[in-house]
């Protein structure tokens, strides 16, 4: 539980990240990732 409460604490609604915030020391790259979404058999 205090793991939860501590991530919580990072959560930034104004931060594209789920937890923390985008320091200056971090490298943001853009990569092209497929959807497998698409690809997946539809049933109906």
């Amino acid at each position: 539980m205090k793991l939860v409460k501590r991530n919580q604490k990072l959560h930034n609604p104004d931060s594209p990240l789920l937890l923390g915030e985008v320091k200056e020391s971090d490298v943001v790259k853009e990569i092209s990732e497929p959807s497998y979404i698409d690809a997946q058999t539809r049933l109906m």
